[in-house]
């Protein structure tokens, strides 16, 4: 994953590769090795789903959003928090499966707290009714998220408050 300048066909062919049916450790493999290049891949494609999910929830939480406590889930490199960040938000918990992009992320110093995780294949590591706000960004989908972690982002969310699915396509 070390190429720089990669075309827009090269970007595609990547992130097909990261929908492909494959076992859970090829998956977290997968993105280890994509979590350098990532976010000059993406930015190759214009993505543009951190910064919508971060508008959504800046229309929804118009005071004290310094003090709101938001947890990213599929957190990957942080582009989520940064997006948040530049809306006000300053609270991030951030929770992903690939240790490589959590490595990435962690170098951002965005993150109050950074966890790994098996998302979707296991209780999320974090208390009930904790959070203002949980987002996922582009990752609740086959092949990566599954939907069968809906529930625990309820459990974690405080009674009331909102949880963002910002379901995107990279390709």
């Amino acid at each position: 994953m070390a190429d720089c300048g990669r075309g827009l066909q090269q970007v595609r062919d990547i992130i097909a590769a990261a929908h492909k049916d494959c076992s859970v450790l090829e998956k977290l493999q997968f993105y280890d090795q994509w979590a350098t290049q990532y976010e000059e891949d993406v930015s190759i494609l214009d993505y543009k789903a951190p910064h919508l999910a971060a508008l959504a929830l800046a229309s929804v939480c118009p005071l004290n959003r310094e003090s709101k406590l938001v947890l990213d889930v599929a957190c990957g490199t942080g582009r989520a928090a940064e997006e948040l960040q530049r809306c006000g938000f300053t609270l991030f918990h951030g929770l992903d499966g690939s240790a490589g992009m959590l490595e990435v992320a962690k170098k951002k110093t965005l993150y109050q707290e950074l966890k790994h995780g098996m998302l979707g294949h296991e209780q999320l590591p974090y208390d009930s009714d904790k959070y203002d706000a949980v987002i996922i960004v582009g990752a609740l989908s086959d092949g990566q998220v599954p939907v069968s972690l809906l529930p625990e982002l309820l459990r974690v969310s405080k009674a009331g408050e909102y949880i963002y699915t910002i379901i995107s396509s990279l390709i």
